[in-house]
């Protein structure tokens, strides 16, 4: 369970060495509203653009709940106010299957328009939301090769996508293939 006070003990401590060192914040894999709040709070004061990344609810297939959530359940819409109201300068999706990124950027250019959008999703299939971190390996999913993610990739572009990658399983041949294929605009 997420706790904002012990987190923000870490936080100050890896914000303050590596603020040095980058040139933006990428608070990635967020499951709640609390732990983005917390993130951004702590690298506020660095003067450092901050990017903000939510992992989905993909438990469930996206027609079975009402709006796209956040694995903590709460809406992506809050999210994306979140991330307005924290400054951010982009809003993802990460580690989560393909299938739920595309309702997800619709909430967010609702919630927050001209907020820059992105994604990077996984290669495993739905995650188990009783299982413990690390207590299984994930499958990765063997309809995801490099051109069935580039057409993922096409739906989330005219979904409002400008920033898009990979996470878990999604390896070097799908990075290139994807590079490759909306350069020379494909979607």
């Amino acid at each position: 369970l997420f706790k904002a006070d012990l987190a923000q003990d870490y936080l100050s401590v890896l914000v303050e060495g590596l603020a040095p060192h980058v040139d933006y914040w990428l608070a990635e894999t967020q499951s709640s509203l609390e732990e983005a709040h917390t993130a951004a709070a702590a690298v506020r004061g660095s003067g450092k653009p901050l990017w903000l990344s939510f992992t989905l609810r993909d438990d469930v297939a996206p027609q079975d709940v009402p709006e796209p959530q956040l694995r903590s359940g709460q809406s992506v819409a809050d999210a994306a106010r979140l991330a307005q109201r924290t400054g951010a300068e982009a809003l993802l999706f990460n580690c989560s299957m393909p299938e739920v990124m595309g309702a997800a950027l619709q909430a967010a250019r609702i919630a927050a328009p001209g907020l820059p959008l992105g994604v990077y999703a996984n290669a495993f299939g739905s995650q188990d939301e009783d299982g413990a971190a690390n207590e299984v390996i994930s499958d990765i999913r063997a309809d995801l090769d490099p051109k069935s993610y580039c057409r993922w990739a096409d739906g989330w572009v005219a979904k409002g996508a400008s920033i898009i990658g990979g996470c878990c399983g999604i390896g070097a041949d799908h990075i290139h293939h994807l590079a490759g294929h909306l350069r020379c605009g494909h979607h």
